[in-house]
Order: C-alpha cells, then sequence, then structure tokens
C-alpha cells in the first residue's frame, strides 16, 4: 500500500516539472538547462530511491505566521498550488549561486523548488497546507539540481547520475550548517540535494557538482499547525469533548490527549510539553507542530 501511495505522489510530482530545452556543448558533455524535465517513470523511480521529493512552482505570497519568526509561503503550480512554513532556520538556497537565503527574499514570481520528507504530512485543505520541509531552492529555474539517494560509488540509486565531487570546489553543507569541512565520504549513503551545471552523456551520466547539501538529521522547527487538518493528514480521528475536557486524538492505539491553552500534551499516559499551547483562533483550533513527530 504505501509503495502504491508513493507512486500516487510521483505521479503527482509529473504536473509540477517546468518547460524548456537542453543544449549540447560537444560530444561528451551537455549543459544541463533544463534538468528537472523528467518522464513519468524517472520521477517515479525518484521517488521510491529516496526519502525526499520536490514539488515546483512560483511564490505567490509570503506572510507572517502566528508563530513569530514562521513566514508561510504560498506558491502556484499546476497541481493547484502549495502552503509551506518556512522558519528562521529553514535552509533556502539560491540556485543562482549557492548562497542561502532569508524568507523575507522570496519574491512574488520568483521561481522556487520545495524539498520535503515524502512521510512529512500534508492538510488537504486548497492549497495543502505542508507544515515541515528540507529545504527550499530559490529561483529554481537558474540551472540544473536534483535529489537523490547516492550510494558508496556517489551514484544515484536510480543509476542515472554519477557526482564527481572535488573537496576543493564543490561546496558541501548538511542542515546542521556544520563547521566541519564535509568531504566526499560524508554524501555517501545519503540522500542530498544536487546543483550541477554540465554533465557526461553516458550511463550513468557524470557530473562535477557546484553545491551538495546532506539531507536528514535536522529536527523541523515547531510551528503552530491546525489541528484537525494536520491530525487527519497523519491518520488521527479527533474528537472535541468540550473546553474543560481534554481534545482526544487517536490512531492505530495511540491515544493523544489535548487541552486549551495548554501546551502540556499526553501521549499514552505519558506527559510533555510542546513549544506552542493549544489555542483556539477565529474558530479554528491550533496546535505545536511536534506532537505529532
Amino acid at each position: 500500500m504505501k509503495k502504491n501511495l508513493t507512486k500516487v505522489m510521483a505521479l503527482g510530482m509529473v504536473m509540477t516539472v517546468m518547460a524548456g530545452t537542453t543544449a549540447f556543448a560537444n560530444d561528451t558533455m551537455l549543459i544541463a538547462e533544463n534538468p528537472n524535465t523528467k518522464s513519468i517513470e524517472e520521477v517515479i523511480a525518484e521517488a521510491e530511491a529516496s526519502m525526499y521529493l520536490a514539488q515546483e512552482g512560483t511564490v505567490a505570497s509570503v506572510e507572517a505566521s502566528e508563530t513569530e519568526g514562521v513566514s508561510i509561503v504560498t506558491m502556484d503550480n499546476e497541481m493547484g498550488g502549495l502552503r509551506f512554513a518556512v522558519a528562521s532556520n529553514t535552509i533556502i538556497v539560491n540556485r543562482e549561486n549557492g548562497s542561502y537565503m532569508t524568507a523575507d527574499q522570496l519574491t512574488e514570481g520568483m521561481a522556487v523548488s520545495v524539498v520535503y520528507d515524502m512521510n512529512s504530512p500534508m492538510g488537504m485543505s486548497m492549497p495543502p497546507f505542508l507544515g515541515n520541509v528540507a529545504a527550499v531552492v530559490a529561483n529554481a529555474d537558474a540551472g540544473a539540481f536534483t535529489v537523490g539517494k547516492f550510494d558508496n560509488e556517489l551514484t544515484d540509486m536510480k543509476n542515472m547520475l554519477k557526482l564527481n565531487i572535488d573537496n576543493v570546489t564543490t561546496s558541501i553543507q548538511n542542515m546542521q550548517g556544520s563547521r566541519i569541512r564535509l568531504t566526499d565520504a560524508d554524501v555517501k549513503g545519503q540522500d542530498a540535494l544536487v546543483f550541477y551545471d554540465m554533465m557526461t552523456m553516458s550511463l550513468p551520466a557524470q557530473t562535477n557538482p557546484s553545491f551538495v547539501l546532506i539531507l536528514g538529521e535536522q529536527t523541523a522547527p515547531a510551528v503552530s499547525v491546525p489541528l484537525r487538518e494536520t491530525a487527519e493528514a497523519n491518520g488521527f480521528s479527533v474528537k472535541w469533548q468540550g473546553k474543560a475536557k481534554p481534545i482526544l486524538l487517536e490512531k492505530d492505539g495511540v491515544s493523544m490527549e489535548l487541552m486549551l491553552d495548554d501546551a502540556t500534551f499526553v501521549v499514552n499516559g505519558v506527559e510533555d510539553e510542546a513549544a506552542f499551547a493549544t489555542e483556539l483562533k477565529d474558530g479554528v483550533m491550533f496546535v505545536s507542530s511536534e506532537i505529532f513527530e
């Protein structure tokens, strides 16, 4: 069932692929002006090989959320769009030059690509709401990039692309912003976002990437999210029992209790504290996102 769901998600990703052309530089190298034009089979294979997906579009708006330091970006695309949260420590990288950006530098009409864990809950509102994102590629139409998992030979799991990393000229980063110099050894066996400009016409194609972001391992910052929408996206049922009683969430033997105006929550009898209190705003209940992790 999970495999079939992955294919459905992957098929949906096809509709976000940008149109364009590919120009040949010579007999052995090609300039990937539009690397994100993929067949259905390629997108399905990518989704099954990596824990991460990418969805592209253009920025429609950037607005401050109820949570301090968190912005909500609305993106338009052929799938009906997407809303996603960007916190102060969310990685936003500029495809033009590999520099890091902040949410206030995302402007209306800018091409972006949102990279997210395929298991991240996505609310069924219109457009859907994605609370947790791994990274955002700004100016996504400025050059080639890919998201995939790379083996010990630095070949992606689809055997389509091999990375020839130069540990001097290739910028290798991780989600923690490590101050320690990372090398090609750190990329092996990892999911990664890769920027590149040219690749060989061999199989697999080979490229010297300019930028590699190793994905994963970072705990997404907590944000305030709609309770019912997010709970149901995670498979929970929601039962409102009145202001004086706990809100009850249940799923596959997991029972969670939340109290209005309280950051404390209880999972199967074990009490914990969230970053934000559960609160009612304009008739909609909001809760701290990490209770679903």
